[in-house]
């Protein structure tokens, strides 16, 4: 049975605003809290829970253009930027082949998804967040300053 404390989205908010410059994974573990948990109490705040259709969402994001892709652990953190291009979808693996981004994909992994905004003075840093089952972050996207907005929107099915 799971013994941590439960915390409702509002104090978890406020956390996060009482320490703004802590990483996200370090900010859920002194909560005792997901990171997963962490982003979903932003939801209605600059977050949007999205579903992680990890097929469609990989051949939509080629036409958003230079992104950084950030999959990591508690060991090591891989970033890469570049444009996510020669994909191959498939339910068990997906496969990301460019020249810049090249990595494994399982989809069955991806548990949920959320498009994140995070303001930083006048500017907003947008990303797209998977996490597996239990929470843990298993894959994001990061746009850039050049990255296509409406591309990433389209790509989401929540364009207009």
């Amino acid at each position: 049975m799971d013994q941590r404390a439960k915390r409702s989205p509002a104090e978890i908010r406020r956390a996060r605003e009482d320490m703004p410059n802590i990483r996200e994974r370090d900010l859920a573990a002194q909560l005792g809290i997901s990171e997963a948990e962490l982003v979903a109490a932003h939801c209605g705040f600059g977050d949007v829970r999205i579903e992680p259709r990890v097929n469609d969402l990989l051949t939509g994001l080629e036409a958003v253009g230079e992104v950084m892709a950030l999959t990591r652990n508690e060991s090591a953190v891989h970033e890469k930027i570049g444009i996510y291009d020669k994909v191959v979808t498939g339910n068990q693996h997906a496969m990301v082949l460019g020249d810049d981004i090249d990595l494994p994909i399982f989809p069955e992994a991806w548990a949920y998804g959320f498009a994140a905004e995070k303001r930083d003075g006048s500017n907003i840093r947008r990303s797209l967040q998977f996490f597996d089952a239990t929470g843990e972050a298993v894959h994001g996207v990061h746009l850039r300053p050049a990255s296509n907005l409406y591309a990433q929107q389209i790509a989401l099915g929540i364009h207009e």
